[in-house]
């Protein structure tokens, strides 16, 4: 009897100690440490995960790390929208440090485990110092058995799967005696494909030629606004002129008709007019390079421009003119080559003269003459004749 009571109170005080070491909330056996849990005791490197959904995952479920139990789950505590997950991983276990954790179904009757291992296309990298979190970035949840049944059924019964055999049913039918059009038709698609590729440059450069050009439109989007609201009061004016408009062209129709009846009637002696024409603008021509120097002349009459870079020096000039005007003078000048004019004196030569290209009017470019012979004394001086005078 004595041994049954100091049983009954040891249960007693267990049970009692249990309650006030979890806080006294029982949530059911297994949010206690149970024992034989791999990853619990001395010297086991407890980590933290915070997951957006656990699922079914609950405390003491195990810890993968490739496929092989390193530890467990201890509390499941909510932060904010997130569980906060502890991890008890057993001594001597390296947890790299860019692993993810992933809460995974281990069988089909649901029981669950959190994996921790680096992403599939990268090898383990460092380690994991324990106390360390592993973030919401860093873990996801896959689908469990309950949610893929469910996508399932949405497949088989609305997902359209049940039409795929009226699809396959209508293709054949469709292709069924047009195999040569449907081989013509791939070799077509393969040529153009082909064709395509080895255009590539050339679709990429006109791409890129079409976004310069939208930049450009883009950054004129206020002057192409502008104009468009400026262009339908235009287009109005532009339709209420059209059968003026339509006239003049009309108009300019019948002028094009009589001009080119003109031109073919008047073109022989329109040709034979030009060919007459010919000679004189040859000659103008020829008396070309000297109109310039007479055009000159005339802004600096009576001095030449070779005469005043010459003999000018400074800003005014002492000119001292006389004007021969007697008759005797002006037959040899003026009126020479008139009825009027000296008989026998030297005429100036036309442009086509053989003299003409050593003619010159520029008394500067005349060399110095020797003076005239002196009369003898006892001779009286000539009288200048009065012809017509």
């Amino acid at each position: 009897m004595i041994g049954r009571r100091n049983l009954g109170r040891l249960l007693s005080v267990g049970a009692c100690t249990a309650l006030v070491s979890t806080g006294c909330a029982f949530q059911g056996l297994n949010s206690l440490p149970l024992p034989g849990t791999v990853g619990r005791g001395a010297g086991a490197s407890v980590y933290h995960v915070e997951l957006a959904n656990v699922g079914t995952l609950e405390p003491n479920s195990p810890v993968l790390i490739n496929d092989v139990v390193v530890g467990s789950v201890g509390r499941m505590t909510v932060d904010r929208w997130h569980a906060d997950v502890e991890v008890s991983v057993k001594p001597g276990v390296v947890v790299p440090a860019n692993a993810v954790a992933t809460v995974g179904q281990t069988s089909v009757l649901g029981s669950m485990h959190l994996a921790l291992d680096p992403p599939l296309t990268q090898p383990p990298v460092g380690q994991l110092a324990p106390g360390e979190t592993i973030g919401l970035a860093g873990s996801s949840t896959y689908p469990s058995t309950e949610q893929t049944l469910a996508s399932l059924a949405a497949v088989v019964n609305g997902g359209g799967l049940g039409q795929v055999g009226d699809i396959i049913h209508s293709f054949n039918a469709a292709l069924t005696g047009r195999q040569e059009e449907v081989r013509d038709l791939i070799t077509r698609l393969d040529t153009f494909l082909v064709t395509l590729n080895e255009q590539r440059d050339n679709v990429v450069r006109a791409i890129q030629g079409l976004n310069r050009l939208a930049a450009t439109l883009a950054a004129d989007s206020d002057v192409i606004a502008q104009a468009l609201n400026e262009i339908p009061p235009a287009l109005d004016v532009l339709i209420k002129q059209r059968p003026q408009i339509t006239t003049a062209l009309e108009k300019l129709a019948t002028f094009s008709e009589t001009t080119t009846g003109l031109i073919n009637d008047t073109q022989t002696d329109l040709v034979r007019n030009l060919r007459n024409l010919e000679p004189t603008i040859r000659s103008l021509a020829d008396v070309g390079p000297d109109l310039d120097m007479a055009l000159g002349y005339a802004t600096t009459f009576p001095l030449n421009q070779n005469f005043i870079d010459r003999a000018v020096r400074g800003d005014y000039v002492n000119l001292y003119t006389v004007f021969d005007l007697t008759v005797p003078r002006l037959k040899r000048t003026l009126l020479l080559g008139t009825r009027w004019g000296q008989e026998g004196a030297q005429l100036v030569p036309a442009p086509g003269d053989p003299s003409y290209l050593n003619y010159t009017y520029d008394p500067l470019s005349v060399g110095v003459a020797p003076p005239p012979d002196a009369p003898p004394l006892d001779t009286p001086p000539s009288t200048p004749p009065t012809d017509g005078g």
